[in-house]
């Protein structure tokens, strides 16, 4: 019925490295696209305040319906305090962080934006190590 011997599963003959080489450069271009969209968009007058309000509104929409049926027995049920830390995370973390990216896209170009992008993880891994030495 089920196999016994291994217990991933191969969803195509890829090896599993390949398939995640594959998905990163994939991102990595959807990124980009992003960028190249991001500036014709402020080049065309698209306010910096409306655009991550359509860019967020998309988004929900493509993603409601996995996040609906795919994790329909999983998730907890939603309180008045989740939404509110929802509503607190999206304005603070999300919306600020493409408002201030359209800020910095429009003074620079889409090719700066995608350089300095990559280097957002050796960033944060700068500033924690940083911030832990000033604790302890």
């Amino acid at each position: 019925m089920g196999d016994s011997g291994s217990s991933k599963r191969m969803w195509c003959s890829v090896p599993e490295k390949f398939q995640l080489h594959g998905a990163m450069l994939a991102l990595q271009f959807g990124y980009a696209g992003f960028h190249v969209v991001s500036r014709a968009a402020l080049n065309m007058g698209v306010s910096k305040l409306v655009f991550p309000v359509y860019r967020n509104i998309i988004a929900l929409l493509l993603l409601l319906p996995f996040a609906y049926f795919l994790e329909k027995k999983e998730r907890p049920a939603m309180t008045v305090n989740f939404l509110g830390q929802f509503f607190v995370l999206a304005l603070v973390g999300i919306t600020a962080n493409q408002g201030f990216y359209l800020l910095g896209l429009e003074n620079t170009s889409p090719t700066f934006a995608s350089a300095i992008q990559n280097s957002v993880p050796a960033i944060t891994f700068l500033m924690a190590a940083i911030l832990r030495q000033l604790i302890n």
